[in-house]
């Protein structure tokens, strides 16, 4: 999946569209059994990836 694409979708229509997501997402989770502190973890490790991901794509590309 390519976090860095560039769409031409209206600002509002995205978030509207995450939050549906994140609403599906959640009630999935729960309806398979996982506990609010399971989906705290994965939420978590979301945020790590993204954070990983925004520093590499800051850092100038290394030497070769």
């Amino acid at each position: 999946m390519d976090l860095h694409h560039e769409t031409s979708r209206d600002a509002r229509t995205d978030i509207k569209g995450l939050g549906i997501l994140a609403r599906s997402l959640f009630r999935q989770m729960r309806a398979q059994g996982y506990s609010p502190e399971q989906i705290v973890g994965l939420s978590a490790e979301l945020i790590q990836l993204v954070r990983e991901d925004l520093a590499s794509a800051a850092s100038p590309p290394a030497a070769e």
